[in-house]
């Protein structure tokens, strides 16, 4: 089971097809024009999810509060996705799995400011292992926990399986639009100290 924060007009299991700037804006592993394979994020909890997701980039006030502005969760919902089969992973988790791939913990790191760099790093270990069908790394934000991101250009159709879990509300519930969702949001974010405001 993986969780994750995605629009809502796209389905759970919907992989990204649009290939990101070589060298502005993205995230940490997305395809570019260099490379450019369909791609989804996902976490192995509800929290890491979120934390990946929207947490990017918030620097705490002076009273130690970071603020998530409302605009950037509108139209995005929660989603769990069940992994129907045996997909084989690039480990990145530990020091010696990432000194296989020529690396240290800055790949899995770093700040947005140097994805570019990390977006190339991952490309050219995708031209390594070209029978791995994704990442997987301890999260940055949810630190012992587990961050995924999958290539739909390597995965058999029906690898992924939109599903229920009692983390997730169902149904519209789960969108962060929706009042269910966003309180459910706001209760979540209070464990990192996070406010969500209206702008």
């Amino acid at each position: 089971m993986l969780f994750r924060v995605h629009q809502k007009r796209f389905p759970a299991e919907a992989f990204n097809p649009v290939p990101n700037h070589r060298y502005y804006g993205g995230g940490r592993f997305d395809a570019t024009d260099d490379d450019p394979y369909p791609f989804l994020y996902a976490g192995e909890s509800v929290d890491v999810a979120v934390a990946e997701t929207l947490l990017r980039d918030l620097a705490p006030n002076d009273t130690g509060i970071r603020r998530l502005p409302r605009p950037r969760v509108a139209g995005r919902r929660i989603s769990a996705v069940q992994v129907a089969r045996t997909l084989e992973l690039v480990s990145l988790c530990s020091g010696s799995d990432l000194g296989a791939v020529a690396q240290d913990p800055w790949l899995t790191t770093c700040d947005p400011r140097d994805y570019a760099q990390s977006r190339h790093w991952a490309h050219w270990i995708r031209s390594h292992a070209p029978t791995a069908a994704g990442y997987v790394w301890l999260s940055r934000r949810e630190p012992g926990a587990s961050s995924y991101v999958l290539f739909g250009d390597r995965m058999a159709p029906g690898s992924l399986i939109a599903t229920t879990d009692p983390q997730v509300p169902p149904g519209a519930q789960a969108d962060f639009d929706a009042p269910t969702g966003r309180r459910a949001l706001r209760n979540r974010l209070t464990r990192y100290n996070v406010g969500l405001t209206n702008r």
